[in-house]
């Protein structure tokens, strides 16, 4: 039989496990083993999660791996149904479901998941953790997905942070799109990813979420009281950050509720469309800062995140961050897209507003 994972994979594997793992993973395998006289698919597909299985405890014996039927207790538990399912984490007491096969791109997510759980380590900022520790109710996060889409990991990787760092109270679901129709139906599923919170039709989210919109959905279930609060502080100070400096030496902060202020404000202005995911925005951020400070009194900076202010990204035409867009008098002048080293992007900007 060809194996699943080459040699050179496999080897590259062995080096993230070693890094990443501390502890065992039990992984939990829950099949139906009668498969109806020709559902050939069926049969690839419990075919395909053992051999994946194995394959990884082979390189990595701390990967514990075994296989369950579907109406084992443990599956019941946590309301198991499709076969293939998998469990990580059980043992040490993590709710993390695999329901269908992890196909596709979700094969990384699912060995990132894997170590993970090994290390105890969420990944999320220290607030966001102590976030979803503090919640007062157990949640449930189901994220529809399909091997094809290429956001869809990011998005099942959040909810397991989320799972990891909550020690338990969140259930979080990687729901494989087609081998659970029914449940797809219901929740009428027409783009992946999809995110349902508590099963509530109203939570549904459409997109892989940022970690902090994620955590702040889910603690809204979780503690809603704590949520109201919480979210008025943050709304206080968002307002608070909106006010517009007259002539500012750093970086403004921009948002759909005072972009049009900005623009009418300040007569040379560089907004960077930038988002917490995004590795460049995050390289050229620190650039994007000196240049506010050295250019003072002849150029204003702004930030726009472009998942918390979607209506303005979509209305410049942002299609690829970082961009870096360059109004004069309120009018678009010229863009900058891609990180760029601090000289190149000087020479643009003082090509651009002649200075």
């Amino acid at each position: 039989m060809q194996k699943l994972i080459d040699e050179e994979t496999g080897k590259h594997l062995k080096k993230k496990f070693d890094e990443s793992m501390k502890d065992e993973v039990d992984v939990k395998i829950f099949t139906n083993k009668i498969i109806s006289p020709g559902d050939n698919q069926s049969a690839e597909i419990l075919e395909f999660t053992r051999q994946l299985g194995n394959e990884l405890s082979e390189i990595e014996p701390r990967i514990k791996v075994e296989e369950k039927p579907i109406s084992d207790k443990a599956a019941k538990e946590m309301g198991l149904t499709t076969s293939p399912s998998i469990l990580i984490g059980y043992g040490k007491g993590y709710k993390i479901v695999y329901n269908g096969a992890p196909l596709g791109h979700e094969a990384t997510g699912f060995i990132e998941t894997i170590m993970m759980v090994s290390s105890g380590n969420s990944g999320l900022e220290k607030d966001q953790e102590k976030l979803v520790a503090s919640m007062d109710k157990d949640v449930s996060i189901r994220v529809f997905v399909t091997p094809s889409c290429p956001y869809c990991p990011k998005s099942v990787i959040t909810a397991n942070k989320i799972a990891v760092a909550s020690k338990g109270k969140v259930v979080s679901e990687c729901v494989e799109a087609a081998e659970n129709r029914e449940l797809s139906e219901e929740f009428n599923v027409g783009s992946v990813p999809q995110q349902v919170i508590n099963d509530d039709h109203s939570s549904t989210t459409v997109g892989a979420q940022p970690d902090e919109q994620m955590v702040m959905q889910v603690f809204k279930y979780g503690s809603p009281e704590k949520y109201e609060k919480l979210a008025a502080e943050m709304e206080k100070e968002k307002k608070q950050r909106e006010v517009l400096a007259d002539n500012p030496d750093k970086t403004v902060y921009i948002t759909d509720g005072n972009i049009e202020e900005a623009l009418a404000k300040y007569e040379n202005l560089v907004i960077d469309f930038w988002a917490e995911w995004c590795m460049p925005c995050k390289m050229i951020g620190p650039v994007i800062e000196e240049l506010a400070a050295e250019y003072k009194e002849k150029l204003v900076f702004g930030k726009l995140n472009v998942d918390e202010n979607k209506k303005s990204a979509s209305r410049h035409g942002v299609m690829s961050i970082p961009a870096l867009m360059l109004f004069k008098k309120g009018k678009k002048e010229g863009e900058i897209i891609g990180a760029q080293p601090k000289q190149e992007m000087e020479a643009n900007l003082k090509k651009v507003f002649n200075l």
